[in-house]
């Protein structure tokens, strides 16, 4: 099991929809520039060859050692040496699983299932209004402390309407990290947005924790 030192504590959730009309690898980079380290590849509607691609630029486009996961393609993820990131429904695919792999949760049930699974890591919302879920209100940081309560030593990530103003709430209510797609993607600079979460999340300019990116230097 990771250890919870052992991930970035700002993942970047993809959305090619939300940049403005910049090109999403040149976002990602700038956002790398800004340090971060763990990103998570969501475009479920494009075509495996087209997602392939996209994936294999992003690669190329991001610095070395930085994290990357795709969502719900399994196969994909051997094919390239990316983790793997599952919806809380999704079955569990055939082992062994790209790693590292990690499950979105929205309550304690599915908490429950993933970590019984082995999942490393979480990801808990939707946490507050996002224009993503419109007509919601959030669940607020109540279910993060609930899920970070039950998953012990697995960093759960909290999603949803996450901003650097919100990160010392979600913080104290037990969060390893934050998981934000507009906040970076649709900043006018995303390099200085990523900047800002990590300084809000307490993060080394690597992405990880002082202690962690201490301990590895």
């Amino acid at each position: 099991m990771c250890a919870k030192l052992s991930l970035p504590r700002l993942m970047v959730v993809t959305d090619r929809h939300a940049t403005g009309g910049r090109d999403l690898v040149d976002v990602l980079a700038a956002a790398a520039a800004g340090g971060a380290r763990f990103f998570q590849v969501r475009e479920r509607d494009l075509p495996p060859d087209v997602l392939l691609e996209l994936v294999e630029d992003i690669q190329s486009a991001l610095p070395p050692g930085t994290l990357i996961v795709v969502n719900g393609r399994p196969e994909m993820a051997r094919e390239r040496g990316c983790g793997l990131h599952l919806s809380a429904a999704a079955p569990l695919p055939e082992k062994p699983l790209p790693e590292p792999w990690g499950r979105a949760v929205h309550d304690e049930a599915e908490t429950a299932r993933a970590l019984a699974d082995g999942a490393r890591y979480l990801v808990v919302g939707t946490i507050y209004p996002t224009p993503s879920k419109p007509g919601f209100a959030g669940a607020g940081p109540g279910l993060v402390r609930r899920v970070a309560a039950a998953a012990g030593a697995v960093p759960v990530f909290a999603i949803g309407g996450v901003d650097e103003g919100r990160i010392a709430e979600l913080r104290e209510a037990g969060a390893y990290g934050a998981a934000v797609r507009r906040a970076v993607l649709g900043a006018a600079d995303p390099a200085a947005a990523a900047r800002r979460l990590l300084r809000a999340l307490g993060a080394h300019p690597s992405g990880r924790s002082g202690a962690a990116a201490a301990s590895a230097s």
